[in-house]
């Protein structure tokens, strides 16, 4: 018995960790490919805080996210932690019928225009994924079980001399860290990443400083595809010309087929 744990040890120490990512990047452009027809709820938190560490401001809103015709429409359900009320829930549905019914009428080079944007975007995300390769030299770190399945941890730094042509590479060069790939299925399970220089930030245009934690985590949806579940980033960032601290949360939660299981009424005129 002392041998065959032995053994397995050993197995586990013989990991290639430039293949195992090969493998989650793989994995990975085809969850990306699937999340769009899934809907789902996205909530957001915001933390600022004062430089002793205490809490400033709080802004908490919760979406629900759909695409249409490859576009992504949001619907506002919640605001500072709190439902919107019944007039602002018919203000908001309105709005989102609008945009449903813009895009139903768009004209062919119009809808040929949007489409075209949204394939640039993916492309770039799929280029990142393919450049991560390049762009890092790679070391297994052990084993850890997350979300109780067994992972691999691997851990990513940057290679001098990385030259990538995505519109990610010069990020990947500012970060190091950690990935957590699954043991049995080669998913993608928890990214921990360090900022090491100044770096843009999604939705917000925050720069974050170096020093930054961020985290991302995934899990497995419908036993068909891994999806994401939550972002924490904890740091220091400069936004709009100030310099604040800030927590960021982005949860997500109840996914659901689209086109199976959702049906899009649109207001009356």
């Amino acid at each position: 018995m002392e041998l065959f744990l032995l053994m397995v040890a050993g197995l586990g120490l013989a990991q290639d960790p430039r293949a195992i990512v090969q493998k989650a990047m793989e994995r990975d452009e085809r969850n990306l490919a699937v999340l769009d027809t899934y809907m789902y709820e996205r909530r957001t938190v915001l933390q600022t805080f004062e430089k002793d560490g205490k809490l400033k401001n709080t802004d908490d809103k919760v979406h629900e996210v759909f695409h249409v015709d490859g576009a992504e429409i949001e619907r506002l359900l919640m605001k500072k932690g709190k439902a919107l009320s019944a007039s602002e829930a018919a203000d908001e549905q309105k709005r989102v019928d609008k945009e449903i019914a813009r895009i139903k009428k768009e004209s062919p080079k119009e809808r040929a225009k949007r489409r075209g944007e949204t394939e640039k975007d993916k492309k770039e995300e799929i280029e990142a994924r393919r450049e991560v390769m390049d762009a890092f030299n790679f070391q297994m770190t052990g084993v850890q079980q997350i979300g109780g399945r067994a992972c691999w941890g691997i851990r990513g730094e940057p290679r001098l001399g990385f030259v990538g042509k995505g519109k990610r590479a010069d990020q990947m060069k500012k970060l190091n860290g950690v990935a957590w790939v699954d043991q049995e299925t080669y998913e993608l399970t928890r990214l921990e990443m360090d900022t090491h220089d100044t770096i843009s930030f999604g939705w917000f245009v925050f720069r974050l400083q170096p020093g930054a934690k961020i985290r991302f985590d995934q899990t497995l949806v419908n036993h068909e595809v891994w999806l994401p579940r939550e972002v924490d980033i904890r740091a220091d960032a400069r936004f709009l010309g100030k310099m604040l601290r800030v927590g960021i949360e982005i949860r997500y939660d109840k996914f659901r087929k689209f086109s199976s299981e959702s049906k899009l009424v649109l207001s009356e005129p």
